[in-house]
C-alpha cells in the first residue's frame, strides 16, 4: 500500500526524536522553571520581529539581599540563543529590560502587586530619575501584562531546540487570546508605545547598537523596587543597583553601587610599534577609562582628555590599548 506523506513524516518524526532524546538534547518536555517573584530578564530584536528571548535570573531576593557593591553574574543565557534574537549579530541591536511582580496571590496582602522594574540609563554612570510607586490596582494593571509575558514563555518552553529550563525563545508574533504571548506583544498590547499597554509610566527597555559588540562600551538599567503606594501622591520608589550588558553578551547586576569609586593603579605600561598598552587595577564599581593627549593637551583637565577605551569595574586587572604614530603621547586611568 502507497504510504500517504502525513504517514511518512510522523514516521521520521518519531525517529527524530528518537535520537534527539538519545544524543541528550532538551528540544522536548521542556519546563519554564518560573516562580511568583521570579527576576525576568527579556530580551528582543531592537528592530521588531523574529524572537523574544525570556530569562529566569532567579528570585528577586538574591537581588535584594546582597552587600552594596556585590557583583554577580547573570548565568542563566547563552549567546547561542541571543544569536536566534539578533539573527546572528551577536549582542548587537538588541532592546531588553529586568523585571518581576508579586502577584494577589502572595502574604501578607500588603506586598500584593509589588514590583521590580528597570530604567534604562543614557549615561553610563549617571543614575536614573527613580519610577514612582502607583497603587495596588494600578500596578495590577502593569502586572497582568506581565503575568500573560510570563504564560507565554511557558507555554514556549519545549518549543525550541534552544530553550532551557532558565531561557525560552518566543516568536514576537505569539499572542493567545491575549492571555499569553511574547515580550514585544506584552510592551505594546497593540498600542504605539512600549509601556506595557500604556499601563506601565515609562518604556523599561535599554537598547544596544549596530556597532555595540566592537564598540567595548557596555549598557545599564537601573533596577528599583516599587511596593504599592498607599495613595496616588507617586512616591518614588527604592533604587537597588543596576544591571550592565556587555558587548560579549555577558550580563552583570551591581548592588547598591557606592558613590566612591576606587582609583586605579597602573600595573604596566608596554609598547609595541605603534600599539600602547596600559594595564590596571578596578575595583567593584564604576568606569575606568583610558584617555589621551599629546603635549598640547597637557594643561587641560585630565578628565577632558579623549577616551580611547574603557571598561566596568569588577575588583580584577583589565588592559587598554592605543594605537598611535605620535612621537609624544601622554596617558592615564580616570574612574567614575
Amino acid at each position: 500500500m502507497k504510504k500517504t506523506k502525513g504517514s511518512f513524516l510522523a514516521k521520521n518524526f518519531g525517529r527524530a526524536w528518537l535520537l534527539l532524546a538519545l544524543g541528550g538534547t532538551q528540544a522536548f518536555g521542556n519546563t519554564f522553571n518560573y516562580n511568583n517573584g521570579d527576576v525576568l530578564i527579556c530580551f528582543r530584536p531592537a528592530t521588531p520581529g523574529g524572537s523574544d528571548l525570556v530569562v529566569d535570573a532567579g528570585p528577586v531576593s538574591n537581588f535584594t539581599n546582597l552587600a552594596p557593591n556585590t557583583k554577580i553574574t547573570i548565568s542563566g543565557y547563552n549567546n547561542t540563543q541571543l544569536n536566534v534574537v539578533t539573527v546572528n549579530n551577536g549582542a548587537n541591536n538588541l532592546a531588553w529590560s529586568a523585571w518581576t511582580y508579586f502577584d494577589n496571590t502572595v502574604t501578607p496582602a500588603s506586598a500584593q502587586e509589588t514590583m521590580f522594574m528597570s530604567n534604562p540609563r543614557g549615561d553610563l554612570d549617571t543614575q536614573t530619575d527613580p519610577y514612582y510607586r502607583a497603587t495596588q490596582s494600578g500596578q495590577g494593571l502593569v502586572i497582568s501584562k506581565l503575568s500573560g509575558i510570563v504564560a507565554g514563555a511557558k507555554n514556549n518552553a519545549n518549543a525550541s531546540v534552544n530553550n532551557t529550563p532558565t531561557a525560552v525563545l518566543v516568536s514576537e508574533s505569539y499572542n493567545v487570546n491575549n492571555s499569553a504571548y511574547s515580550y514585544y506583544f506584552g510592551l505594546t498590547a497593540n498600542k504605539s508605545t512600549l509601556d506595557f499597554g500604556q499601563t506601565f509610566q515609562a518604556a523599561p527597555d535599554q537598547r544596544t547598537w549596530d556597532t555595540f559588540s566592537t564598540d567595548g562600551t557596555p549598557v545599564r538599567a537601573d533596577f528599583y523596587w516599587l511596593p504599592p503606594a498607599a495613595d496616588f501622591t507617586k512616591p518614588p520608589g527604592t533604587f537597588l543597583g543596576y544591571f550592565e550588558l556587555s558587548p560579549d553578551g555577558s550580563m552583570t547586576y551591581t548592588a547598591y553601587p557606592s558613590a566612591t569609586v576606587t582609583a586605579p593603579t597602573i600595573v604596566s605600561y608596554v609598547h609595541t610599534g605603534t600599539t600602547n598598552t596600559l594595564t590596571f587595577t578596578t575595583g567593584n564599581a564604576g568606569t575606568y577609562t583610558l584617555r589621551g593627549t599629546d603635549s598640547a593637551g597637557l594643561t587641560t583637565a585630565r578628565t577632558t582628555w579623549p577616551a580611547l577605551g574603557s571598561v566596568a569595574g569588577d575588583g580584577g586587572t583589565h588592559s587598554l590599548s592605543d594605537v598611535s604614530t605620535l612621537d609624544n603621547k601622554f596617558y592615564v586611568i580616570t574612574a567614575q
